[in-house]
């Protein structure tokens, strides 16, 4: 049986990939569903098959489909290559691509989402933020139609003064804005979780969250500023919501 299973699957991939790709009718959500399950069913090829073509075509076929392929897509392509090498050199392909377009059109928004998210390997990370970092030097305000919160943390983790002083500004401000409010705005949807176990890891995620973050933009600060000040204020903005929380966990 798992191996009519297996066949069934390799098939079905195959159709997906190929067949798939003369129809304009796909459901692109329903192929990486069955990506997943392919990777489950160790199918591996069939599952890398289906990665290159969501790369290449999912987001002609359905727009909505670009934050995904940034978050979900880039996740699972990134945990399945650790478990089948040849899944690297495609992750690879993809932000080597996706930055060859961006320097051939700065203002393509979508080429710098993609360089972004999968130029998260350390190699290709540092090369991008200096790529981003000395076009910004030439070219002043050249991301700016295209940055995102993401961009700015990515900026302020590598520490790029160039990047943060364009596009980031104040870092205490900015981590209350983007880090403080928008975490405090969710943290308590975890109370509506069916177990309490499921609600104090929800808690307990959201609290690293914010203890990670917090690290990061006060070293920044300190490095960038030298400013004890701007760096006390961030911990000051991270303990003030650590009570508040602590408050409504206790209540």
């Amino acid at each position: 049986m798992k191996k009519i299973i297996s066949a069934t699957l390799i098939v079905a991939s195959t159709y997906s990939a190929t067949g798939f790709a003369q129809s304009h009718a796909i459901d692109v959500d329903k192929m990486l569903e069955q990506t997943f399950e392919l990777i489950q069913n160790n199918e591996n090829q069939a599952a890398l098959s289906n990665l290159n073509w969501l790369a290449k075509h999912g987001t002609a076929h359905d727009p909505r489909f670009h934050n995904t392929f940034l978050d979900v897509v880039q996740h699972l392509w990134l945990n399945f290559a650790y478990s089948y090498a040849p899944a690297w050199k495609s992750y690879d392909k993809v932000y080597r691509s996706a930055k060859q377009a961006l320097i051939a059109a700065p203002q393509n928004c979508s080429a710098f989402d993609i360089a972004l998210s999968f130029g998260n390997l350390p190699h290709n990370a540092t090369d991008h933020i200096t790529h981003l970092e000395n076009t910004e030097q030439q070219f002043p305000a050249t991301w700016q139609r295209c940055w995102t919160a993401q961009a700015s943390s990515k900026a302020i983790e590598f520490i790029s003064e160039p990047l943060i002083t364009a596009y980031v500004g104040d870092l205490s401000d900015h981590f209350k804005i983007h880090i403080v409010d928008q975490l405090n705005a969710v943290y308590r949807d975890c109370d509506d979780l069916p177990t309490e176990t499921l609600v104090w890891e929800c808690r307990d995620a959201y609290k690293l969250q914010l203890t990670s973050a917090s690290a990061m933009y006060r070293e920044a600060a300190m490095i960038l500023h030298d400013d004890v000040s701007e760096a006390g204020q961030i911990g000051g903005h991270t303990i003030s919501l650590m009570l508040q929380w602590q408050a409504h966990d206790n209540r």
